[in-house]
């Protein structure tokens, strides 16, 4: 996730406790959905076209696939640790491209989502898409941040077609810190706004501190210079989508059967170490792991920690084709 999010998440919490937003229904499914490899395009089932990465290199046949789940205001290539190195370990990685964030095609698009159940749609049948391209190989998430949330709520509600075999979450943002608040009239004058101009996009720019902390030694400001595909404002509605998807992550967490990592650290400015554990106590899945990585921050795969972070991931994959040992990593 692109730091400028724990900005951004300041301004979810104004909606917490007193936003109602029922979700959108799903669409339709439509008669035909497509994936074209050469392209790096699919069409998903509104008959949105959205691109997504597919990182080279992988075997012939590969004994799993990866897809990666970026956050907000973030891309696939956020996740270059991965597609760098677990194609030579066997491995077909892809990276979904979120809509309403900085590469989807429809630029006027950018910063807005109109439901949460769009995100969660759009996992779901890509992941059946990458299923079907891939019969019979079994098909993992990598959720960080935002991308976490939506694989913990696209992976409580799916179907088989679009059920991965696993999930890893990377520093999920199931819960705010407390800190993470604004003042009483800019509350009130947000949720006023949310009511009348949901569509309404607010600046990053006026909103938090420049320079929060994300990795050991960088901090958001020093990582704006190097995201050409970040967002500078969003919607409220799309803020207050995101505070529901939060808002119900305990009932999600209660339907997870799949195989779970967790990856989480200390000093992640978003959500504090005790909010995670309090979710991956909930999860219900038999196969759930967590793993502390106590010198880094939010970014965990672009921390000092990056080279245990990626062997644990790998383990803990490698592991999953090994009839019986299905505990730990």
């Amino acid at each position: 996730m692109n730091p400028r999010l724990c900005q951004l998440l300041v301004l979810i919490l104004t909606l917490s406790g007193v936003l109602q937003c029922a979700g959108t229904r799903s669409l339709p499914r439509p008669a035909r959905q497509s994936m074209d490899v050469a392209s790096s395009r699919w069409s998903a089932r509104d008959g949105k076209v959205l691109p997504f990465t597919k990182w080279p290199g992988e075997p012939a046949k590969p004994r799993g696939v990866v897809i990666c789940i970026h956050g907000l205001s973030g891309a696939a290539s956020d996740f270059w640790p991965i597609g760098d190195r677990f194609p030579a370990a066997g491995y077909a990685v892809y990276g979904l491209q979120l809509r309403g964030q900085g590469n989807d095609p429809d630029i006027k698009r950018r910063g807005d989502i109109r439901s949460r159940n769009q995100w969660v749609d759009d996992l779901q049948d890509f992941t059946a898409l990458v299923k079907r391209r891939h019969g019979g190989v079994p098909v993992y998430w990598f959720g960080e941040s935002l991308g976490a949330l939506i694989s913990i709520h696209a992976a409580a509600g799916a179907l088989p077609a679009s059920l991965p075999q696993g999930v890893i979450l990377s520093s999920p943002v199931v819960e705010l810190r407390p800190n993470l608040q604004l003042s009483f009239l800019k509350n009130f004058c947000l949720r006023a706004m949310l009511n009348f101009l949901p569509g309404q996009k607010v600046s990053l720019e006026a909103l938090g501190n420049a320079e929060v902390q994300v990795t050991s030694n960088t901090t958001h400001r020093s990582q704006m210079q190097h995201t050409a595909h970040y967002v500078p404002a969003f919607s409220l509605r799309l803020f207050a989508e995101i505070e529901q998807l939060i808002k119900t992550v305990p009932e999600a967490a209660a339907k997870l059967q799949v195989p779970v990592l967790v990856l989480y650290t200390p000093h992640d400015p978003l959500i504090s170490a005790e909010a995670v554990e309090r979710f991956y106590d909930r999860i219900a899945s038999p196969q759930k792991t967590k793993v502390f990585f106590p010198k880094s921050y939010h970014l965990i795969l672009h921390d000092t920690e990056r080279e245990r972070a990626m062997k644990t991931v790998q383990t803990w994959l490698d592991r999953r084709g090994i009839p019986g040992d299905r505990n730990g990593l």
